[in-house]
């Protein structure tokens, strides 16, 4: 489900009292790859979702791993188990919601929910007693949010990956991302949507195929009726549309406050 109603970007091409099936089509096209541009700029989804996530992703601390022995029915074996590393655990979508409750579970040998029975209830943490999301303000319902996505340990997490299996609700309402909440204000993600999915479809059309001129690169800057000529000016449309960038300059910079950065450390 979309972010951005097709009505919105419909209504920004001048389309909204009538729209070709070709021009819905074509527009509809633009927002689903407007939106996946924005998204992988963001690096996830801040559309208000219940996410299931597994952590670490990969082992840290290795070379102060310590093994622990363990037997199956033939023989017994070595598996490496690394100490913990850090007292913090950045989670991918932001922000984090307070409400339904987080579900954390720390499992050493959960192997990310592959093994029957991991995770089981005994496994789960207690929040504000073992563990507690960096809370910074309240929203409009009066529930805590984590801006930054930080959840910290009383404690060191442990570092094997996929022992820590988290179930959390993140990102911002269909409210907050119109700009219609009093507390959090995320237009400007639908707003690059839109914008980036008008560049799209204005681009397209300036393109067309059409039976007289053939394949159109760019707005027309000439045109005679004799025999008919006709030329395009490219690089005027490359002002007007941006050039083949996933996204403009001007759009990543509206984005800046929302990119989950500390995913990347």
């Amino acid at each position: 489900m979309s972010m951005v109603d097709i009505s919105e970007l419909l209504l920004q091409l001048g389309l909204s009292s009538s729209v070709t099936d070709e021009e819905r089509a074509v527009s509809l096209a633009a927002l689903t790859s407007a939106e996946g541009a924005v998204k992988r700029f963001l690096r996830y989804d801040p559309e208000l979702k219940l996410r299931t996530e597994y952590y670490p992703r990969q082992d840290r601390n290795i070379g102060n791993a310590q093994g622990i022995w363990e037997v199956s029915a033939t023989e017994a074996y070595v598996r490496q188990e690394s100490g913990a590393v850090t007292s913090e655990l950045q989670v991918q979508h932001i922000p984090v919601r307070s409400t339904p409750a987080i579900d954390l579970r720390i499992d050493y040998d959960g192997k990310s929910g592959a093994r029957a029975g991991s995770f089981a209830a005994a496994t789960q943490k207690t929040e504000g007693t073992d563990f507690w999301p960096n809370y910074d303000i309240e929203d409009s319902d009066g529930n805590s949010v984590c801006r930054d996505g930080v959840l910290r340990s009383v404690g060191l997490w442990p570092s094997s990956a996929g022992c820590v299996k988290v179930v959390y609700t993140a990102g911002y309402t269909p409210e907050e991302l119109h700009g219609q909440d009093d507390i959090i204000d995320a237009s400007p993600i639908v707003e690059a949507i839109v914008d980036e999915a008008r560049r799209r479809v204005e681009k397209m059309f300036i393109r067309k195929k059409s039976a007289l001129s053939g394949f159109v690169a760019g707005p027309k800057s000439s045109e005679s009726l004799g025999s008919y000529s006709y030329s395009v000016d490219s690089s005027l449309a490359s002002k007007l549309y941006g050039d083949t960038k996933d996204l403009t300059d001007a759009t990543m910079q509206r984005l800046q406050d929302y990119i989950n950065y500390g995913w990347d450390i």
